[in-house]
């Protein structure tokens, strides 16, 4: 079967070449009419002009209607086809009219029938071909049987004789122009439609070969981003081993400090009163190049401020630890919301801290189910982000709030006062490979992996941002349904 786009598409377009032979017709037939008339050939010069111009008018019809349907730029197979069989049968109308004014059955414009077959084979399907090709003939035979028997008067061409009163001579033209017609129309319908099917295939062998490539193109690009988290997944298994690396040579001089903090405290416990009547024999007493009363002020504060650091430097390698820690991405574990936002924060504190965080956490926040470090990244990636929009201003702020809504779902909002973003940002925002600072090195890669993380564990992110305003971010989770409503 031909496809019907292809009809449509095809046959619209024959439709109006078609139009175009016919206004060479007319100036055939009146350069014809010219000759025939200089030449002196006697012939009803009147009807011919008539015939003429009725196939001008109709024609002109026609080429109107064609310009119409070509601005609108709506094309249907029905009304193309409806429109090639009006025409033809006007021709053949016509055809036949010229043939009669032009010596019957003695007419050269005979052969003009075997035109508008072949014609009819290019724009028409092989039933509508025959059908039509079976009306000239009748047109014809009506014609020469109405002349024979003087219905229709006969005009001759020269001095041909009454041979359109022989009925022999009708039964032989007769037999021969159908014979000629459905040759024609069998060899000519057939090689058309042969070749309309090999473009149909090739038109869908196209199409198919299209819809393959963009296909591959998006499994490549899907490669590409799996790729591309391979790759991170990969530095982030590298960085979990130095993690435990470290935490191991780490731990033991900071516990080794931590314990020596502790006898120095309880020294100085000891130490103090002793040094204080020192001081009070000796008021010009010095420690460290400093008075004695600002040391004895301040020595409780820098112990506890060492004790305090060294707390943090522990903190600091277990947060790093856990953040990057290799794992497979088990959705199972209850993960607590609150305390990954703690544990975020402090691995990005450097990144931050020009900027004023509030952090309003819901202390009765349900459990999450899911991966603690993968819940992690998310949360670093929009703090970094945050914290990169705002840049350099002074009255930065990142707001992260945690909460519970209606039905159970637990929601974090990441929200800045930078810049915002406009809406066509918005839009491809977790496109990877989509990036608005690839001055700085940036892939694109961040939030579309953060996009699939939240995914993997059936939440949502939402973003709402508006230029010169700021941007929100809320992922939601569903409850562990051991807490779940």
């Amino acid at each position: 079967m031909v496809d019907r786009l292809f009809l449509e598409k095809e046959l619209f377009g024959r439709l109006g070449w078609f139009i175009k032979m016919r206004w060479g017709f007319i100036a055939g037939l009146l350069l014809a009419t010219l000759l025939c008339r200089l030449f002196g050939v006697d012939l009803p010069y009147r009807g011919i002009l008539a015939v003429g111009g009725l196939i001008f008018i109709y024609n002109l019809g026609f080429f109107l209607r064609h310009r119409a349907i070509e601005r609108r730029g709506i094309h249907y197979a029905w009304r193309a086809q409806r429109a090639a069989n009006l025409q033809i049968c006007a021709d053949y109308l016509s055809l036949t009219a010229v043939v009669h004014y032009g010596g019957g059955v003695d007419n050269p414009f005979i052969l003009l029938y075997l035109l508008h077959v072949m014609i009819g084979s290019l724009m028409l399907r092989r039933p509508q071909v025959w059908a039509q090709g079976l009306f000239a003939f009748l047109l014809f035979l009506s014609v020469v049987l109405l002349e024979y028997h003087g219905v229709l008067p006969h005009y001759a061409v020269g001095e041909l004789g009454p041979r359109y009163q022989s009925a022999w001579y009708i039964l032989a033209v007769s037999a021969a122009l159908l014979v000629t017609l459905c040759s024609l129309i069998y060899m000519s319908s057939a090689i058309i439609q042969d070749l309309r099917d090999r473009e149909a295939r090739i038109t869908q062998a196209s199409a198919l070969l299209e819809k393959k490539s963009s296909d591959l193109e998006a499994a490549n690009r899907e490669l590409r981003e799996k790729q591309h988290q391979l790759v991170q997944s990969e530095k982030l298994v590298s960085l979990g081993r130095l993690s435990a690396g470290m935490a191991h040579e780490i731990n033991n001089p900071i516990q080794f400090i931590q314990g020596n903090m502790r006898i120095l405290g309880e020294a100085m416990d000891s130490m103090l009163p002793v040094v204080d009547r020192h001081a009070e024999a000796h008021p010009g007493f010095k420690v460290a190049r400093l008075s004695y009363p600002v040391f004895r002020q301040h020595i409780a504060t820098l112990l506890k401020d060492m004790s305090s650091g060294t707390v943090r430097i522990a903190d600091i390698v277990r947060d790093l630890k856990k953040f990057a820690r290799s794992e497979e991405p088990s959705v199972a574990d209850p993960v607590d919301l609150n305390e990954s936002v703690g544990a975020s924060l402090r691995l990005v504190h450097n990144k931050i801290k020009r900027h004023k965080v509030i952090c309003e956490l819901d202390p009765d926040l349900p459990r999450i189910p899911g991966s603690a470090s993968k819940i992690g990244q998310v949360i670093v990636a929009n703090l970094i982000n945050a914290a990169e929009a705002l840049g350099d201003r002074q009255d930065g702020v990142i707001e992260l709030r945690t909460s519970t809504g209606p039905d159970g779902r637990v929601s974090l909002c990441i929200a800045d006062n930078g810049p915002g973003m406009t809406e066509e940002v918005q839009q491809r925002l977790f496109d990877p490979f989509f990036t608005t600072k690839q001055n700085s090195g940036g892939m694109g890669l961040g939030l579309s992996v953060a996009y699939g993380i939240i995914k993997d564990h059936q939440g949502s992110i939402e973003v709402d941002s508006k230029l010169g305003e700021g941007t929100t971010l809320t992922l939601s989770f569903p409850p562990a349904r051991s807490e779940g409503a």
